[in-house]
């Protein structure tokens, strides 16, 4: 009988047999996520053969909230922003030109191919694979034979991005439930009002957090044994709080990791915010197996040529060419260029957006859902594999 308590053995047993094998696992250029996300694929296809696999995915949503928000606020946290102080412009020119034409490119690309679906439901499909995951890109943002100028670029723009998305990603929402018209200006007040949110919760409560670390430290108040959840605890906190208040949760983690960063990096260990960070990631490996079950009751049946095609056409033209086009003015070497252009693999963000549609619009399209699914799956694969192919 394959139950909830089946797949945890299951999902337990990978992991450790990837944690033993893990450096022979890397020999072989397979990242973590695509050795977990081909295991639960193996698993769905062995255990469950072709039969509907019921499995609620949707109550792991907050789960996979958390894990992109610590994710999120240790990668910001080990970012090297004085890097960044003669090349802002780099992240600047990602988030605020490349992105939103990602988005309109998408949209155009989706438009072109599923005509018979409604315009809001493809706008959906586009805003949820425009934000980028730096998790999938370690390999790269960790390597130092690239300018760190190009590897902080990607770690800044991957942290920022899906928060810049939630507020268009709600909006749509909204109006498809409704069946109505999007706003802009409304659209403009409602990221306003998320940014502004996320912005003042981790300007005043992180730092402040963080004084309090260092009190307790200093007086030795803490057990030392509770030091490798001190993070986690922070940046789960800033992210409920900044969604409790109608803010975006994952730029305010993002934002408090990068003020972490600023003021407060050298006081603190190193081996806690790595401590954290290797949670992080091994909490999502895990998902990536969940998504994998939940990935193959979509497709086990077949997925149309058309979603194949956008899928692969949002893993190439959809994130290149806005890329490049950001770029084109700047001073930043055409290999580079072709290097951020590249390197924006799909990842938890895609994968949230992707369930949040699902539960709210139940009117949603399979080859909607099938086309995220699949964009996500490629992503993982293909990015991992040229994560060091690319760097040699």
């Amino acid at each position: 009988m394959h139950n909830e308590y089946t797949l945890f053995v299951v999902i337990t047993c990978v992991l450790i047999a990837y944690s033993l094998f893990a450096k022979r696992i890397h020999q072989l250029n397979i990242t973590g996520p695509m050795f977990m996300l081909t295991a639960g694929l193996i698993y769905s296809f062995v255990f469950y053969g072709t039969s509907k696999i019921d499995v609620e995915l949707t109550s792991f949503q907050i789960y996979i909230e958390l894990t992109l928000a610590l994710i999120l606020f240790s990668d910001a946290a080990k970012t090297k922003l004085a890097v960044l102080t003669h090349s802002y412009a780099y992240p600047l020119l990602l988030l605020l030109v490349a992105l939103p034409i990602t988005f309109a490119l998408g949209s155009l690309l989706g438009s072109l191919l599923f005509t018979e679906l409604p315009f809001l439901h493809i706008a959906l499909l586009a805003i949820i694979l425009t934000p980028t995951d730096a998790a999938l890109s370690s390999n790269f943002i960790e390597n130092s034979k690239i300018p760190e100028q190009t590897r902080e670029a990607v770690n800044v723009e991957s942290g920022l991005n899906d928060g810049l998305a939630v507020p268009i990603f709600l909006l749509l929402l909204y109006s498809a439930i409704n069946q109505q018209t999007p706003d802009l200006s409304k659209t403009m007040i409602i990221a306003i009002k998320e940014i502004g949110i996320a912005t003042l919760i981790a300007g005043f409560v992180s730092p402040l957090i963080f004084k309090v670390v260092l009190f307790s430290e200093k007086y030795r108040l803490y057990n030392k044994d509770n030091e490798v959840f001190i993070f986690v605890a922070i940046a789960v906190l800033i992210y409920l709080l900044t969604q409790s208040l109608g803010g975006s949760g994952f730029f305010a983690a993002f934002i408090a990791g990068l003020l972490f960063d600023i003021k407060f990096k050298s006081a603190f260990k190193p081996q806690r915010l790595s401590n954290a960070h290797a949670l992080a990631n091994t909490c999502a490996l895990i998902i990536w197996f969940v998504f994998a079950n939940f990935a193959f009751t979509y497709l086990h049946n077949g997925v149309e040529l058309k979603a194949i095609i956008f899928a692969i056409l949002a893993l190439t033209i959809m994130r290149i060419l806005p890329v490049l086009l950001s770029l084109l003015f700047t001073a930043l070497p055409f290999k580079q260029r072709i290097l951020l252009a590249w390197f924006g693999p799909r990842g938890l963000a895609s994968v949230v957006f992707t369930l949040i549609l699902i539960q709210e619009l139940t009117s949603v399209s399979e080859l909607i859902i099938d086309s995220a699914i699949l964009t996500i799956i490629l992503s993982v694969i293909f990015h991992g594999l040229s994560a060091k192919l690319k760097l040699k």
